[in-house]
Formats: C-alpha cells, structure tokens, sequence
C-alpha cells in the first residue's frame, strides 16, 4: 500500500480536465484542421454529451461526498462507493472528463478537442484508474474485487 494511504496516482485529474480544453484550444489555433464542420446536428449531439458529461461528474461527487469519503485521488479512501452512479460504471468522474472533451470539441468544432478525448481517457485509464484501482483492492480486499467483478470500468 502506498506510504500516505493513498493511490500513487501520476497526475491529478481536474489537472486534464482543465489542460486538455486548453491545449486542444492552442493547437487549434496553432495548426487549425477543419475537419468537424458546423452543423445543428453535431452542435446539438456535442451539448448533450457536455450535459451528460457533467451530470456523470458531479452525480460521482455527489456520491463520494454522501458516502463521506475523499473525492481527491490524493486522499485516502475511507469507503467503497457503490451507489448513484457507481452501480453502472466505476469511473463516473473520469467518464465524465473524457467525455466533455469530446462533447466540447463537437459542440465548439473544436477539431483537436475531439482527437485529445482518447488520448485523455488512455491519460485517465493508465496513469489514475489502474493505481487506484490496485490500491483499492490492496485496501479493501475482497468487497472491493466482488465490486470489479459485478461494475464495469467505464460503460
């Protein structure tokens, strides 16, 4: 287990969340693409994959702060959440990251928002999901492997 009772995550999360918009916005700007167009329909379907983004963020927040434990990756756990919208993915706060990347590049046309959201859910999966997740096994044992077995990871 890590020393500080905590998952030795590579980065903190709201970090991408905030780097990623900003970083797609500069290559944007610095080697424009134009691939995404303009359309009602892409602006539309890019809204609402930012509201459902943001719902699946702050209902994971929601559910970690009822359940009175940590929501910062760099805190310990003090108890496995299950409920809210734990009971359908694993990861509803990271989910909710990569999806408003790709929600934001469709509803801004913002082509390199659209190319960096896998490369911020590969970020996500490799450098915090995989460490927590080996963390929370080492700490909770078995109800948290039962968890695994029964939630998937994303969707």
């Amino acid at each position: 287990m890590p020393r500080h009772d905590a998952p030795d995550v590579a980065f903190y999360p709201p970090v991408l969340f905030a780097g990623a918009p900003i970083a797609a916005m500069i290559l944007d700007w610095i080697i424009p693409l134009d691939i995404l167009g303009k359309g009602p329909i892409q602006i539309a379907a890019g809204f609402v994959i930012l509201i459902v983004a943001m719902t699946l963020g702050l209902w994971g927040i929601v559910a970690f702060k009822r359940a009175g434990t940590n929501v910062s990756p760099h805190a310990s756990a003090l108890i496995v959440v299950t409920n809210g919208p734990y009971r359908f993915t694993r990861n509803p706060m990271y989910l909710g990251i990569a999806l408003f990347q790709l929600g934001l590049g469709l509803a801004a046309s913002l082509d390199w928002s659209v190319i960096i959201a896998p490369l911020v859910l590969a970020a996500l999966h490799y450098g915090v999901v995989l460490r927590e997740e080996a963390y929370l096994t080492a700490k909770f044992g078995a109800p948290y492997a039962e968890y695994l077995d029964k939630t998937r990871r994303w969707l």
